[in-house]
Order: structure tokens, then C-alpha cells, then sequence
């Protein structure tokens, strides 16, 4: 639990420094584009860190702003607790390792899924509009 506090102090410090959500989400992909191809497993997984950092990068750019900031601040959470190797079950433990990350990311999705129902629709719209 205390690992878990010490990834959520990040997480607060991180989602109000624009440079440190940038890296977070560079580590994020990287370590997504790993974990993609080591498996199809985890395409779930996967789509719903793509969605949490779409999320994100909309708001960095100033094109998304109906966030709130604790649906921010959740985002950034998953997002650090992804990708900390050493949280509840370490990530070099084979098969589980990834688990503990992926019971976050599916908690906190579920959590904003009223936010994501509204950026995917916002997504669609910008889409539509390019076209």
C-alpha cells in the first residue's frame, strides 16, 4: 500500500508539470509498444492506455479542456503507476508482473467513463470535421 501512495504523490506532482506528463507519456508508450509485441494478451490493455493518452495529449495541447482536474490527476496515475517497474507485483515477475497495472488502468477506466464516452465523442466530431 505504501508503494502505492508514493505512485499516487507522483502522479499529483506530475499532472501540473506539462514536461513531466510529456516524458510520462513517452516512457508510457515506449513500454506499451513493448508489451504489445511481446503479446495479443494484452491488446485490451493496451487500447485503453492508448485512449487514457489521447486523453492526455489533447489536454496538453489545449484542444481538450472538459476535463476535470481529478479525472487529470487519475489519468496521470495509471499512466506513472504503468509504468513504475517496482509497484504491487513487480513487472520482471513473468505473466503477473503486468497485472497489478492492468487492475489499475481497468479501475480508473471504468471510473472515467463518462469523461472517455465524451472525449471519443469529441474525437469523433474533430474526425469529421478534417474529413
Amino acid at each position: 500500500m505504501e508503494k502505492t501512495k508514493k505512485i499516487w504523490e507522483k502522479a499529483k506532482k506530475t499532472a501540473i508539470d506539462k514536461d513531466q506528463i510529456k516524458s510520462t507519456l513517452t516512457t508510457a508508450g515506449n513500454k506499451l509498444k513493448r508489451l504489445a509485441e511481446n503479446s495479443n494478451e494484452w491488446q485490451e490493455l493496451k487500447s485503453k492506455l492508448e485512449i487514457l493518452m489521447r486523453m492526455i495529449q489533447a489536454h496538453l495541447s489545449g484542444e481538450y479542456r472538459s476535463f476535470p482536474v481529478s479525472s487529470i490527476i487519475l489519468i496521470v496515475f495509471a499512466l506513472v503507476y504503468f509504468i513504475t517497474p517496482m509497484d504491487l507485483i513487480p513487472d520482471v515477475i513473468p505473466a503477473l508482473g503486468f497485472t497489478d497495472d492492468a487492475s489499475v488502468v481497468f479501475l480508473i477506466v471504468k471510473k472515467l467513463n463518462r469523461d472517455i464516452k465524451k472525449f471519443r465523442l469529441w474525437e469523433e466530431e474533430e474526425w469529421e470535421q478534417a474529413d
